[in-house]
């Protein structure tokens, strides 16, 4: 249980990480832990309590699986988890510690400011001859 405890507040941190990605501020006091994404399923993490940062290094077309969930009064999502996948398009470093989640091109300069913002849209879209629907935009920000 510890284990699957451990997977699913690394999970929230992770989803954390690309729905507000930042490139900004980043203070190094404590060393931080570096693992390669493809490592992490394979005890690459094993013994990490969150203490120090963690740097994770993503190479071109590493699969991120996306828990994405919907809790409402009115509303339910369907199916309950759908399948989704953010895939690396190119090498690049996510490094999650106490002063949030930042990105590089590589693992030593998290402090660039990005060039352009990003940002969160919902909206109702409606397309004559198409089914209404829910619009969600995630916009990641640039370098």
């Amino acid at each position: 249980m510890p284990n699957k405890l451990h997977v699913t507040r690394f999970s929230l941190v992770l989803w954390g990480a690309l729905a507000g990605l930042t490139t900004f501020g980043c203070a190094h006091a404590v060393a931080p832990r570096h693992v390669r994404y493809v490592d992490i399923n394979n005890g690459a993490l094993q013994g990490y309590t969150g203490a120090e940062p963690l740097i994770i290094e993503f190479q071109p077309s590493d699969r991120l699986p996306v828990n994405f969930e919907f809790t409402g009064e009115d509303f339910e999502l369907q199916p309950q988890h759908p399948p989704l996948e953010l895939v690396a398009k190119r090498h690049g470093y996510v490094r999650i510690g106490a002063n949030g989640i930042r990105t590089s091109p590589d693992p030593d300069h998290f402090d660039i400011r990005p060039s352009q913002p990003g940002s969160f849209r919902v909206g109702f879209g409606m397309v004559q001859g198409k089914p209404a629907k829910l619009d969600v935009v995630i916009v990641a920000p640039r370098r």
